[in-house]
């Protein structure tokens, strides 16, 4: 029984990323690194997409020392978005298609989830297809084609 709880303890460890990770190193007398919260900010005020959709993934779940705070996730989901990250735009349909903490919106969410799919493969594909699907399959035809037009006028501009 020890060792089934020891395996269990185990494989959660390493179910999280970073559990072992070692601080990076740095040169003696180099100046303090900035904690991470802050290079992200940093990087993302750059134009760095990933850094914005880091940024809203820690403000969406509250970590990193970051406050949980909806708005400030769909922010950061949206600059990704924008610049084409399939994970920040199918993130941004989520917030969007649930209201989570923010105004739901099906035609928004329905619009980033077919430009997502559009930008994505595979497993990852197939998940924001059933996403996709399920959020459809509650919505008037209406605005679904209206979500569509939104979604390829999008695509078509970038």
């Amino acid at each position: 029984m020890r060792n089934a709880i020891a395996v269990l303890m185990l494989a959660a460890l390493l179910a999280v990323p970073g559990a072992f990770a070692q601080p990076p190193q740095q040169a003696p007398g180099a100046p303090p690194q900035k904690p991470l919260r802050e290079r992200l900010l940093d990087r993302a005020l750059k134009g760095d997409a990933e850094a914005q959709f880091d940024l809203g993934k820690n403000y969406e779940a509250g970590r990193i020392g970051l406050p949980k705070d909806f708005t400030q996730a769909e922010h950061w989901y949206r600059m990704a978005a924008e610049q084409g990250d399939p994970f920040a735009q199918a993130s941004l349909g989520i917030l969007l298609g649930f209201g989570k903490g923010i105004p739901k919106d099906a035609v928004q969410a329905l619009m980033w989830y077919e430009v997502a799919i559009s930008r994505s493969t595979g497993g990852d594909q197939q998940t924001i297809v059933e996403m996709r699907d399920n959020l459809a399959a509650r919505m008037s035809p209406k605005d679904v084609a209206e979500a569509r037009s939104r979604a390829q006028a999008w695509k078509s501009s970038k």
